[in-house]
């Protein structure tokens, strides 16, 4: 009889933009998910480990989150953006909503 290996499921990390901002270079722990639009999402394949999601904004300035996004190995996690995701200022440290720091209306 022969052997069947199995080969486990990938860690895969989604980013979902439920709020009201467009996300511009959504990076995770070296990942490069991109932009992404109101609505959308953007699924890679990570490396397993934790860390805050950054992004810029139309303003021009980088943000990250403030809760740290924890990437179990062989998981699929999700994080969804929402008006009222805790972020920081990177450059300034200001913290405060997703809705509030960028003038969500």
């Amino acid at each position: 009889m022969g052997t069947i290996e199995v080969i486990p499921e990938a860690t895969k990390l989604s980013v979902q933009n439920n709020s009201s901002v467009q996300l511009l270079s959504v990076k995770w722990n070296g990942t490069d998910f991109g932009n992404i639009n109101l609505g959308e999402s953007s699924e890679m394949i990570v490396s397993h480990g934790e860390g805050p999601i950054y992004f810029s904004a139309s303003n021009g300035k980088q943000y990250r989150t403030q809760a740290y996004v924890l990437g179990k190995k062989y998981e699929h996690t999700k994080f969804p953006f929402i008006d009222n995701t805790r972020i920081i200022d990177v450059d300034t440290k200001n913290t405060g909503i997703l809705g509030d720091i960028l003038n969500v209306d």
